[in-house]
Order: structure tokens, then C-alpha cells, then sequence
């Protein structure tokens, strides 16, 4: 069976009361075993179960690595064997030192400009192969921070394995070829347990869905309970794909919904509702609510600048009654910087989800460094760091060529023209300037700055720009460029090792880290064009964006759903002119009745196989705001309005067979 159940549903405590029946039914307890996504999860459900059913056994609630930890470890015990370490555990090397040495091992790789974020970033692609079961040929197809990732990959998996050690994700693969491979550690599971729940379906990765279909043949004594309109870690290799198909994976099965919501307000779950359909890959199910109405419950909000969005963060939490819990959410890490530099300012206690993120990087790194040599001419470190820096060769050279004043004996003295004497000129204009104003001359003044902060930039490339406009927010914050920089360092260390005091009413949290939350008022950030939904990966394929845009709708739904009482949508402030707000503001924002005056993405989405009366069929290659480019098979582009075509009927879809949509 196959449980779908709508967010603030109670699905946890219909799977932990399913637990209880099925122990009053016969079923002895060390025979049912609960598998869950997180280990917080796991340990949730095993505290829900002991406090609603104290005097039963309590069965095994788990998590599928801890599950195929016990796979390896049968396996061990009766070949004589030695379960490998795990990379990080024991002293053993972590998975970001083995990667840097197999990029060592990689012929022409140049591991110096990697920093902390782009391993991270690698080492997520590589797991995201092994959940997804990737052939080597289509790791090249996975989008990596550090690219030649099929190279890395290999690279990185001989390093662990000649240390004798495993990572996370090697713990499934293992334990699949073990299960595969080995008639009697399969029987021993089997036999082990024989009914199995699962929670969170919609977040298992293909392998780990491989690993429950051999533990349950034909899907006998199993129950799965999940969403696909909550699928959200793509990234990670969750595979929504699996409870889509799960009637043909188990025929005979019986899918189920739960569409009652129990936790938030009818006026933001009839817009969620109304949101989530333009995402067609689904099934076919409602999300109703179960609360009285409030008028006002949504409340778009648009500052005139960023410090006027921090005034009304300030307001919201001001206005917490007793009890109440505010949850902050935000799709880009960077955004919890503003926000944290605020509440520890005000003395508000708070949690944050913990960040590796930097906020001193990539272009502003550059100019942060620039500003720094303005005003300790003789930083040797600084001056290193401009010339390694991946400016492109003018911008480094208008950097480093100008002739060697006194205040710079460290700058290279390569020529005496004009613009040798203007930098020299520049940077001693620079030293002593408050922050904004040595920002302003650098932008100014520099190609460097227009390289780097120019609008032209910030329309390609959203996160950059939100860098550079929080960046920007420093600058009017702080009044020397030494106290830029430590504040900023401060709350980098901060981000990623939080205090989290008990009892706080405050939360800030990536909408990844809030699934499965909720809160009495929710502020969402990042609503903008480029962030939320993310732009699409370079060179993706019509699918792959398809695919890519469907979790960005999912996305924006979790984060909406995770809301009781009231839901704040953050627009881009009026003069970050750069920052476009999100074609999904406008698309969850308009009336039930009347859907055509939504975004078009309601209708047409990337890859879109569609019928035009005039032209033919076709596919949409491109969607930007209203217009649709659509390249017909017969060789021509065209561009349309998208809400001309819907009002008209002009477009209609394509059933080409990978239509996902359900029915029942």
C-alpha cells in the first residue's frame, strides 16, 4: 500500500498507530521494521510510539543506511570480514581530504582554487551518482562546481579505496550487491523482517529503493506512506519517480490519500492547491483544509530596501505572542546572513540551520581584498591573493600593472602609463573611506567592479547578484573596512557553528531543512527570479529542465505549506533593481477563479511537448516570464505570449507517453 498524505495531514501518527495494529493484530514486534529519511526522524517516531503505546515492545525505527550498516555487518560476521571505516569516523580521513588528493591524482588539476563550498558541492554530485545509480558515461551530465567529474570520481574512489575506507552513500551500494549477490544474507532480512513501513517514500534515492523492493517481494507486507508534491532533495538523488510508478512497480498495490490538512489556514492552502497542479508529474489528489478561514493570512510584502525588509523582519517578531514560533525560510544560504546579523544586534534568541556558506567569495572576495590592500598597503597576503585571483587577464592586469609608490612597495612596477598612476591614485583615494564609500569607487573607478557588479552580471546570474547586494548591506552597516571584514568572518564562523538556544521563538532555516517543520507565522525570502525558481543548469537537456522546474514548484510548495497562521512573501526590494521578483509569486498570488492571470508556468513548463493550431507541434525550448520560444518540428522558432496562447487556446500539451500524471 501506498499512502499519500497532503502536508499537516498527521501522516507520522497514522504510521505509528499502523505500527501499533499491526502488534495487536499477532505481529511480534522485532518482526516490523520502520525505515524514515533522517535519523531525527527515526528518533521521532520511536518517542511518538513509547508515548502513545508505553506498554508495547518498541519495534525497530530506522533509517535505510542504518538499516544496510546491519547488512554489511551480517555479512562481516559471518565471512570473517571487517566492515571498511567510514571516511571522517576514527580518526580516519574525511571524504573532502580524499578528494583533494585524488584532484591531486588528476592529470593538469590545480587543487588551490577549490575552497571548502566547491568540495562540498563535488562530494554531493558524487553521492548524487550513487543514489541515482549513474553509468560513468552519465556522471559527465551531473553539474559539479569543480568540473571532469566522471575524472574526480574515479580519482576519489580509488584514494578511499586504497585506505580501506567507505563513505556515507557506499554504505547502500555495498549492501544492494550484497543483497543481490548473496542468496543468504537476502534470506536472513527477509526472514528477519517481515512487514516493512516507509515514511518519507517520496525522499528515498533510486538505490535505496532497489534495497526495499528485495526486502519485499511483489511489495508483499509493505507500506509506504509519502507526497511526491513534497519531493525536494533532487540534489541528494530522491526519486519521486519510484511512488509515481508504484502501481506498475507492485501490481496489485493500493494507493491511498490523506487529503485532509489540519494545520494551516484555508486562504494559503487554497493557493498551494491551486500552485502545486502546474507541476504535472503527480497524482491526481487535493489538499483541503480542515481549520476556519482568517482573512489576511497571506501578506505580500515588497521593500523599498533591503534594510526596510530587515525593519519589517524586526516587526514580525516584535509582534510574537507567547507560545508562538516564527519561521524564517530562505532558499540561498547567503540570505541568513542579513538576517542572523540582525537578531544577534536586537538580542533576539534564535536558531539557524547550520551553513558552511561564505559570504567573502568569488568577486567579492576580489574587492574585499582591494579594499583591504587600500588599507594595509603592505599585506603581502592580500596582494598574493588579487594576483591568484580568476579575474580575467586585463582585470588582473589593471590590478597589478601600475608603478610601485611608496604606500605600495609590494604592487608590481611593470609600466608608468596613465592607468598605472590612476590605480596608484585610486587606492590611496581608498584607504580611510567608510566601506560603501571605497565600494562606490570601486565600481566606479575599476573595470574591476564593473566586471564583477554590474547589472549585466546580475541578470545571469541571480545568487551572484544577492551576494553582491548583501555584501552591499555590510558596507552601510559597518563605518571601517576592518570592521567589514570581521563582522562578516564572525558571522561566517557563527553560520556554521550555531549556539541554537532551547526555547527560542525564532527560526531561520533553509526551506530544505524546514520540511517536515512548521510554524505559527512563516517569512519567505529569496523570492526571486534566478533563486526560487533556480536558474536551470547550463547545457540541461528539455528533460532535465523539465525535471529541474517541477522540484522548484515542490519547493516553493513545502515552504508555503509549512505555514499555520499566517505566510510573508519577501519581493526583491525595489532598488535591487538586478533581482527580478519570481514568476512564482505571481502564479501562487492569483485568484482561485480566475487561474489565467497567473504565471504562465501553470500551463507550459521547459520541454513541454505542445500543439500549436497554426504551427503545428512542437517543443518549448525557452521560458522567460510571459514569452514562450518554441521550436517546431518542422525547423522554425517561434516566440509567443504565454497568456495570450492560454486565454486564446492557441497551445494545448502533448500526451507523448511521459505524462506522469494519475488518475483515481
Amino acid at each position: 500500500m501506498l499512502l499519500l498524505a497532503v502536508p499537516g495531514s498527521g501522516k507520522t501518527t497514522v504510521l505509528v498507530a499502523r505500527v501499533a495494529a499491526q502488534i495487536l493484530s499477532g505481529i511480534p514486534a522485532a518482526k516490523i521494521l520502520n525505515l524514515t529519511f533522517s535519523r531525527e526522524s527515526a528518533r521521532d517516531m520511536g518517542v511518538r510510539f513509547a508515548r502513545l503505546f508505553p506498554e508495547m515492545e518498541l519495534p525497530r525505527f530506522s533509517t535505510i543506511h542504518s538499516l544496510c550498516y546491519s547488512v554489511l555487518s551480517s555479512y562481516a560476521a559471518h565471512n570473517g570480514r571487517i566492515v571498511p571505516t567510514l571516511t571522517g569516523s576514527d580518526g580516519a580521513p574525511t571524504s573532502a581530504q580524499l578528494l583533494r588528493e585524488a584532484m591531486n591524482r588528476v592529470k593538469n588539476r590545480d587543487v588551490g582554487f577549490a575552497d571548502d563550498e566547491d568540495i562540498a558541492d563535488t562530494l554531493a554530485a558524487i553521492g548524487l551518482c550513487k543514489n541515482r545509480m549513474l553509468s560513468r558515461k552519465e556522471r559527465g551530465d551531473v553539474p559539479s562546481a569543480i568540473s571532469g567529474l566522471p575524472e574526480l570520481y574515479d580519482a576519489y574512489e580509488a584514494v578511499k579505496s586504497e585506505k580501506g575506507l567507505m563513505d556515507y552513500d557506499d554504505i547502500l551500494l555495498y549492501a544492494l550487491t550484497f543483497l543481490r549477490k548473496l542468496p543468504d544474507i537476502l534470506v536472513r532480512f527477509r526472514s528477519r523482517y517481515t512487514h516493512i513501513n516507509v515514511d518519507e517514500a517520496q525522499d528515498i534515492s533510486k538505490v535505496q529503493l532497489e534495497i526495499i523492493r528485495l526486502l519485499s517481494p511483489q511489495g508483499r507486507r509493505l507500506f509506504m506512506v509519502g507526497d511526491e508534491d513534497q519531493s525536494i532533495y533532487g540534489f541528494r538523488g530522491a526519486y519521486p519517480e519510484g511512488i509515481l510508478s508504484f502501481e506498475k512497480m507492485f501490481p496489485g498495490g493500493q494507493v491511498c490519500r490523506m487529503e485532509d490538512n489540519f494545520r494551516t489556514r484555508p486562504e494559503i492552502l487554497v493557493q498551494c492547491d491551486q500552485f502545486i497542479r502546474q507541476n504535472r508529474e503527480r497524482y491526481e489528489k487535493s489538499i483541503r483544509p480542515a481549520r476556519d478561514s482568517r482573512p489576511g493570512s497571506i501578506i505580500p510584502f515588497r521593500p523599498s530596501t533591503p534594510e526596510r525588509a530587515m525593519e519589517r523582519i524586526l516587526q514580525a517578531v516584535k509582534a510574537l505572542q507567547p507560545g508562538e514560533h516564527l519561521g524564517i525560510l530562505y532558499r540561498n544560504n547567503l540570505s541568513a546572513f542579513p538576517v542572523t546579523d540582525l537578531l544577534r544586534s536586537a538580542e533576539v534568541p534564535f536558531t539557524v540551520t547550520s551553513s558552511p556558506a561564505r559570504l567573502i567569495r568569488y568577486h567579492i572576495r576580489v574587492v574585499m581584498d582591494i579594499m583591504m590592500l587600500a588599507e594595509h598597503p603592505t599585506d603581502r597576503r592580500r596582494f598574493a591573493a588579487i594576483g591568484k585571483s580568476d579575474l580575467d587577464d586585463e582585470v588582473r592586469s589593471e590590478l597589478l600593472s601600475f608603478d610601485g609608490v611608496q604606500d605600495y612597495p609590494l604592487l608590481l612596477s611593470l609600466t608608468e602609463d596613465e592607468k598605472s598612476r590612476k590605480l596608484g591614485k585610486i587606492l590611496r583615494e581608498m584607504r580611510g573611506k567608510s566601506p560603501a564609500d571605497a565600494l562606490s569607487l570601486i565600481c566606479r573607478e575599476l573595470k574591476t567592479g564593473r566586471f564583477y557588479l554590474a547589472k549585466a552580471l546580475a541578470e545571469d546570474d541571480a545568487p551572484s547578484v544577492l551576494r553582491s547586494a548583501i555584501f552591499r548591506q555590510f558596507t552601510r552597516r559597518t563605518r571601517t573596512i576592518d570592521q567589514l571584514e570581521t563582522r562578516i568572518r564572525e558571522l561566517e564562523d557563527y553560520l556554521y557553528d550555531p549556539p541554537n538556544p532551547r526555547g527560542a521563538q525564532v527560526h531561520l532555516s533553509t526551506i530544505h531543512s524546514a520540511k517536515g517543520l512548521e510554524y505559527d507565522h512563516v517569512l519567505l525570502l529569496d523570492c526571486c527570479e534566478g533563486i526560487l525558481p533556480a536558474r536551470k543548469a547550463p547545457g540541461a537537456s528539455p528533460e532535465q529542465a523539465r525535471r529541474g522546474m517541477n522540484e522548484e514548484i515542490r519547493l516553493f510548495y513545502v515552504a508555503a505549506t509549512r505555514a499555520r497562521e499566517t505566510l510573508t512573501l519577501f519581493y526583491p526590494a525595489d532598488s535591487d533593481r538586478a533581482l527580478i521578483p519570481s514568476r512564482f509569486l505571481s502564479a501562487f498570488l492569483a485568484p482561485p477563479d480566475n487561474p489565467k492571470k497567473g504565471a504562465p508556468l501553470d500551463r507550459f513548463l521547459l520541454g513541454d511537448r505542445v500543439m500549436h493550431r497554426q504551427f503545428g507541434s512542437g517543443l518549448v525550448a525557452q521560458v522567460n516570464e510571459d514569452v514562450l520560444t518554441i521550436s517546431f518540428d518542422n525547423g522554425k522558432t517561434r516566440q509567443f505570449s504565454a497568456r495570450l496562447c492560454v486565454q486564446k487556446n492557441l497551445l494545448t500539451h502533448i500526451d507523448d507517453g511521459h505524462d506522469a500524471n494519475h488518475s483515481g
